[in-house]
Formats: C-alpha cells, sequence, structure tokens
C-alpha cells in the first residue's frame, strides 16, 4: 500500500459533506457486503459518487444508497447521509466469519468506530472523547489516542481512525475510490439485515482462537519520536 497523505483522507473531512459512514470487511466481494446488508445486488448499477447523490434525490423511499467496491482484498461500503453501516444487523452479518471496521462522521458532531468479528462488536467508540473509552482490552482506542497524542491538536479525531484501519488492512479509501464507479443500490430501511436480539450486539471479545490476525500490529504506523 502506497503510503497514505493528508490529501488521502481529503473526502472525510470536507465540510460540504454533513454525514458519511464507511464499512470495511475482509476477504468478502462487494456482491456479497451488499447482500449482508440486506440489499438486492441484482438491482446495482456502476455509478459514480455524483450519479449516486441524482439516485438518493431522485427516490421517495426511506433508506439508505449504499456503494460498494474492493481494496487490497477488502470490500467497502460508503454511505453519503447513512447509517446502515453503523447497525448491528448489517455488522453482525458482514462480520460472520472475518472481521469489519465500521467508521462513522455523524451530522451531530458525534462521530463512531467500530470493530466487529464473528458476528460481534470487539470494541467501539466514540473517537476524540476520553470519556467514551470501551471496556478493556482495547487495542484500537489506544492506537487512535497515541496518534491524537502525537499531532498538533488540530487533527480531526477521524484521521487518526482512518489511518490506524489502512495501515492494518492495507487498503487506503482515498478520494479517487469514493468518487469513481462502485456498485451502487438504494436499500429502504424496512429490507436492511434486521438487528440481533437485544443484548447480542454489546461489545465483547469472540470466542477464543477465532482472531483472524493480530488486531494491531506490534509497531504503531506512525514516528513515535
Amino acid at each position: 500500500m502506497q503510503e497514505p497523505t493528508a490529501d488521502t483522507w481529503a473526502w472525510a473531512v470536507d465540510p460540504r459533506d454533513v454525514m458519511w459512514c464507511l464499512t470495511l470487511t475482509r476477504n468478502i466481494t462487494p456482491d456479497e457486503a451488499l447482500d449482508r446488508y440486506g440489499a438486492e445486488r441484482r438491482s446495482a448499477q456502476l455509478l459514480t459518487r455524483r450519479q449516486a447523490t441524482q439516485l438518493d434525490y431522485t427516490t421517495h423511499a426511506i433508506g439508505s444508497v449504499l456503494r460498494a467496491g474492493a481494496l487490497a482484498g477488502w470490500s467497502f461500503c460508503f454511505e453519503d447521509n447513512g447509517v446502515m453501516g453503523r447497525m448491528p444487523g448489517p455488522l453482525s452479518a458482514l462480520s460472520q466469519d472475518t472481521e469489519t471496521f465500521s467508521i462513522l462522521r455523524g451530522a451531530d458532531g458525534m462521530n463512531g468506530f467500530a470493530y466487529w468479528r464473528d458476528g460481534q462488536c470487539a470494541e467501539r467508540f466514540e473517537p476524540g472523547f476520553a470519556h467514551t473509552a470501551p471496556p478493556p482490552p482495547h487495542p484500537w482506542w489506544d492506537a487512535v489516542q497515541q496518534r491524537l497524542g502525537l499531532s498538533d491538536g488540530g487533527t480531526p479525531v477521524l484521521i487518526p481512525v482512518l489511518e490506524a484501519v489502512a495501515h492494518h488492512t492495507g487498503a487506503a479509501f482515498d478520494t479517487d475510490t469514493l468518487d469513481g464507479p462502485l456498485l451502487t443500490v438504494l436499500l429502504e430501511e424496512h429490507r436492511r439485515t434486521p438487528d440481533p436480539a437485544p443484548g447480542l450486539d454489546i461489545a465483547r471479545p469472540p470466542a477464543e482462537g477465532r482472531m483472524l490476525r493480530p488486531a494491531l500490529p506490534a509497531n504503531p504506523p506512525w514516528p513515535t519520536g
């Protein structure tokens, strides 16, 4: 993977974008990702971001426009002004027998990160807020806090999250990828994968022996001195 730069994440802090949600799932195809959200893959079209925006505006259904693609062995799904990639139902389905990251830029200023494995939430928190630290162990929280500590104080809180995820996945989701043609489909709210029974989406580690790979590398992906 080419080392990410500040320009890599320009899309993530664009002030014109009120809200977005991104998921990345290991070793599944973009078609499978759409299936796990509950979308009808046969309805998907290859559309650019601009075209997908028009699709959003011309429909009257309550739902979200999903845009899926692949990077370095991971499939991603992006939503402008949508939060289905934050919901326990899709995340539980996406992470079955694999691992999934969810990153949310919230319209109300509240952002979110979640890491799921084998259908269960292993870690989640609100980046940039110390009082939202999850129960230990929390390797992703530690990595993001360390990176925030090394910044000059002006770094948007989602940038350290994207950097840590990109280092783990080898897949840097950049502006060119986002703006280009991707498999696009409108998923109505009532058709999305339903949430698990109450209590099953609580953050907890998966069964012993199901860790797919180290959650974080031995050395952090940023300078320490």
